[in-house]
Formats: C-alpha cells, sequence, structure tokens
C-alpha cells in the first residue's frame, strides 16, 4: 500500500500500486516511485511514501485494523490481534438452534473408518450364530441337571454372547458417548 502526502505529511490518497497515480490536481502520473516527488500543474509537491505493516499482540484473532497514519518518521498500518475467543458452548436440548442429528455427526469420530465399524458387528453376529445351537442345546439339557450345573451351562452358552469383540466395543462406547452428550429431546 502507497500513500500520497503532502510536505506536511497529510495523507491526499492511497494507492495499491504505482503504475498509474492520480494525482490531486486530477492529472495522472505513470511509473512513479516511492520517495519521488510528484508536482502537479498547481505548483503542488507531492510524496509518494510506502506504508510499513505493523501487526500489535499476538493471537489468531484480529481485533482492528487502523488507518494508515504518520508516526513521525514512517506511515504505518497497524492491526491489532488478540487471543482467540474461548470456543462457543453446545447447544442444549431446548434451545431453539439444537439439532442433535447434527452434533452427533459432527462429534462422532470420523477417523474410524466404516468398514472397521462394518466388520466388529459382522464379527459378533458370526459369533452369535455359532452360539445359536449351544444356547438351544443348553435350554434343552435344563430339565436333566441340578442347579448348579444348569448354572454353569448357561453361563458357558451365553458368555460369548455378550462378550463384545474390542473394536466393536470401542465403536459402541464411543457412540453411546456422543449419544449421551447429545440427546434426542423429549417430545
Amino acid at each position: 500500500m502507497y500513500i500520497i502526502e503532502n510536505e506536511a505529511h497529510d495523507k491526499i490518497s492511497e494507492h495499491k500500486n504505482l503504475s498509474k497515480v492520480q494525482r490531486p490536481d486530477g492529472g495522472w502520473s505513470t511509473n512513479v516511485k516511492v520517495g519521488d516527488p510528484i508536482h502537479d500543474e498547481d505548483g503542488g509537491v507531492y510524496f509518494i511514501r510506502e506504508v510499513i505493516h505493523a501487526v500489535e499482540g499476538e493471537g489468531p484473532r484480529v481485533i482492528s485494523h487502523a488507518a494508515p497514519a504518520w508516526d513521525g518518521e514512517k506511515w504505518t498500518k497497524v492491526k491489532t490481534v488478540g487471543a482467540a475467543l474461548p470456543p462457543t458452548p453446545d447447544p442444549q436440548p431446548g434451545d431453539e438452534n439444537y439439532h442433535y442429528e447434527e452434533l452427533r455427526k459432527r462429534d462422532y469420530d470420523k477417523n474410524i473408518p466404516m468398514g472397521d465399524q462394518a466388520d466388529a458387528i459382522l464379527k459378533w453376529a458370526v459369533a452369535i450364530r455359532m452360539k445359536q445351537s449351544a444356547v438351544a442345546d443348553a435350554i434343552d439339557a435344563i430339565t436333566a441337571i441340578t442347579e448348579q450345573s444348569e448354572k454353569d451351562a448357561l453361563k458357558t452358552a451365553f458368555g460369548p454372547i455378550f462378550d463384545l469383540p474390542a473394536d466393536l466395543d470401542g465403536v459402541i462406547g464411543q457412540w453411546t458417548s456422543v449419544k449421551a452428550k447429545f440427546p434426542k429431546p423429549e417430545e
């Protein structure tokens, strides 16, 4: 950015490039350079100055952009930045903008490939199918066995059905926590 100033360092105009600059008298000057004087038809003398961009503060958030100003030695344009604002809290059930489906989609770990999720579910389904005959045999044997052996037979038959593979347990655990964070509103 460039400034055309008078001898008293008053800003006359701002320009993005110096290929063609309109003078205060309305005429045009081409291919001017920083520091060169520009004379208009009325005898006025102006100078082209480069604006130095400065940043004050630290952080990602832009607080303000100041207009170019003469600081006694040079023209500067100061951008003030500050710390990031805290994240906006998630909407709660009952809020106007609470859409639990969208919030669940946003929060669910997208790094777990769908193939891995489906594979974990299928492994569990196969384990259930494999145990169906064992469960049927255990139920048939209930009438012919004692109470303690009945409990042991049922535990043996039903146990693998309720043991989740570790990968499926992780998928279900994550989804359960997302559902708890963003519950479906009561209707």
